[in-house]
């Protein structure tokens, strides 16, 4: 019987391997540039890549369960342009982040009902609300980013510090610790995985497939409406064409990470050392001065190999026809299935 958790098998494992080749990266980037090793450059590094590791925490759930979220970047525009505007309405910038926030959860509810009331495909739905969040953001400012009027403090949230650490990587640090509990510590993330590997077992185990499908692409919507505050305070405005291709980074770590299209299974910590070698990547070629166009060839590679890597563990994993049993689910079997 093939074991699990022994020394081999970790080496052996799709989140080892990312880690080294994190090491890597940063070994060849630290050769070739004098600057890249800087605490400095690693914090600036961290605090950019907050809003992809945020997101992309977030989404590596909803991916679990077979679904995906493309309407992600164009939640991220829309907030920052939403929040800078309200902030140069003279709204407090609490107050202003709320507003926001509530809006941009409305992307996850709007996908979500899509998803699970009338059974749009995912990419469908996901595709509309991303061309419609990049229309808002651009109409609600006029096509122009969102400088002028805006307070003095506006910047405050991605300059602060808390116990010596910017507050952005303190966010990111938090709100990543929290899904990776979620998905290793309790039943919505075994939950996740059930439904990803098959929906109708799940049902019949009394999953209630629908809420947490629906849950999943609110908490989305939620962090990358969060990602679309911090990105505005980071740059000082509402730029409504920020991040065109931000849902690109998102894919690209969490199927480098393991995580497939199709769910099933998953990894946090896959997810977040995929997203920064896809950091890490970014930064160091920005140092060589290589165009940000070659930066975009590469991510597509990356995303081609990561798509590789994951058919070939689907190959080589058990059928995903199987399900636990009810009661190592945590539901209890029900007669009618929960929808």
């Amino acid at each position: 019987m093939k074991q699990t958790g022994t020394l081999p098998g970790v080496m052996k494992s799709q989140t080892f391997i990312l880690f080294l080749v994190l090491i890597a990266l940063n070994i060849f980037f630290a050769l070739m540039s004098d600057h890249f090793l800087q605490l400095g450059n690693y914090f600036n590094m961290l605090k950019q890549s907050s809003a992809l590791l945020l997101t992309a925490a977030a989404a590596t759930m909803l991916m679990m369960t077979g679904n995906f979220d493309l309407s992600a970047s164009a939640n991220l525009a829309f907030s920052g342009v939403l929040y800078a505007l309200l902030a140069a309405a003279g709204l407090p910038l609490l107050l202003a982040a709320l507003i926001t926030l509530a809006a941009g959860m409305g992307f996850g509810l709007i996908n979500g009902l899509l998803v699970t009331r009338w059974e749009i495909s995912p990419f469908i739905a996901t595709l509309g609300m991303m061309f419609i969040g990049n229309g808002l953001a651009l109409v609600v400012c006029g096509g122009q980013s969102v400088r002028s009027g805006l307070p003095e403090n506006f910047r405050d949230l991605m300059n602060a510090e808390l116990l010596g650490l910017p507050v952005p990587i303190l966010i990111a640090l938090v709100g990543c610790t929290l899904f990776w509990v979620l998905t290793n510590r309790t039943l919505i993330g075994k939950y996740a995985m059930a439904i990803g590997s098959n929906r109708n077992a799940a049902l019949l185990s009394g999953i209630n497939v629908n809420a947490i499908t629906l849950g999943l692409f609110v908490a989305v919507a939620l962090m990358a409406s969060l990602s679309g505050i911090m990105t505005a305070s980071r740059i000082g405005a509402g730029d409504p064409r920020i991040y065109e291709f931000f849902f690109m980074d998102v894919v690209v770590a969490i199927m480098l990470g393991g995580t497939p299209l199709s769910g099933g299974r998953g990894s946090i910590i896959g997810t977040l050392i995929a997203a920064m070698i896809v950091i890490v990547i970014g930064n160091g070629l920005s140092m060589l001065n290589v165009l940000i166009f070659w930066q975009t060839i590469i991510k597509g590679v990356i995303l081609i190999v990561a798509m590789i890597l994951n058919q070939k563990v689907k190959l080589g994993a058990p059928s995903r026809s199987a399900m636990p049993p009810a009661d190592q689910l945590g539901a209890a079997p029900a007669s009618l299935p929960a929808q």
